[in-house]
């Protein structure tokens, strides 16, 4: 007889807590393809954890063609998004711009619209992306951050990406900025507090300015080497698709008969 003691898991642990579930079910959760930063950039997305963060927001780089913001063109397909290439390439088009074209003449229902909520999304939503110097974990890191650059303007509320660019904005009566965030020695800390109510969908974002100047250096200076070496030009972050991938993301949304008749240019 074997003297080998059995320990069995805790009540709650190993098992489901759906009793409708079966052993041979699988999760059918997809990851989410969040296409926008290249694979080396994508891990430094900031994700804001519940409560206040404090953030440097870093100026504009040295050789780059755009400012501290990067305004970014996204297209949305089912369980993912990438970023149009007019967003690095102006008048650049994209095989979602052929789908909208080819829609709107012989499809016009099947496009999205106040009165059809349920139909294609082929045209892009704004992002606004820029770098931030913060601490994590006792350690000074870079972070991109990348959200909603909605304005509100066709209801609801503007997206976070959006109000830290109005906030930039703010002038006083003078016609001064009341403060210029990104100035290497005079900008101030951005403290975002998120919050989420029971039941609510959507958390919530509330911004306070610094009072003190932070200059950017002094953050860069407690980076360790590796990491201030991965700050580069907004636009050395972005993923381009190739065709065959845009095509492959847009097949996720449209029909494969009309995505023959689309890429045949009937």
């Amino acid at each position: 007889m074997s003297n080998k003691t059995v320990e069995f898991a805790e009540a709650s642990a190993g098992r489901t807590t759906n009793n409708n579930s079966t052993p041979w079910k699988r999760d059918t959760q997809r990851a989410y393809e969040d296409l926008v930063f290249k694979p080396d950039y994508a891990a430094r997305r900031l994700r804001f954890p519940e409560g206040q963060t404090w953030m440097r927001i870093l100026p504009p780089l040295r050789g780059s063609v755009h400012g501290w913001m990067l305004g970014i063109h996204a297209l949305e397909f089912d369980g993912g998004r990438f970023a149009h290439p007019r967003t690095l390439t102006p008048n650049a088009k994209c095989a979602f711009d052929r789908a909208y074209t080819w829609a709107l003449e012989h499809t016009p229902h099947s496009l999205y619209s106040k009165t059809n909520k349920a139909g294609l999304r082929l045209l892009p939503n704004p992002l606004a992306a820029f770098w931030v110097a913060l601490e994590e974990e006792g350690r000074m890191v870079a972070r991109l951050f990348l959200a909603s650059a909605y304005d509100g303007s066709r209801g609801g509320m503007p997206g976070l990406g959006w109000q830290i660019w109005h906030l930039s904005q703010q002038h006083d009566e003078d016609g001064n900025l009341v403060t210029d965030l990104t100035h290497p020695e005079k900008g101030v800390l951005v403290g975002v507090e998120k919050t989420k109510a029971p039941g609510a969908k959507y958390p919530g974002y509330r911004l306070t300015l610094g009072r003190q100047p932070a200059p950017a250096d002094s953050f860069i200076a407690k980076m360790e080497p590796e990491e201030a070496a991965a700050i580069v030009p907004l636009e050395d972050t972005i993923r381009i698709l190739s065709p065959e991938e845009e095509w492959r993301c847009l097949s996720k949304i449209v029909p494969p008969e009309n995505l023959d008749l689309i890429k045949s240019g009937i």
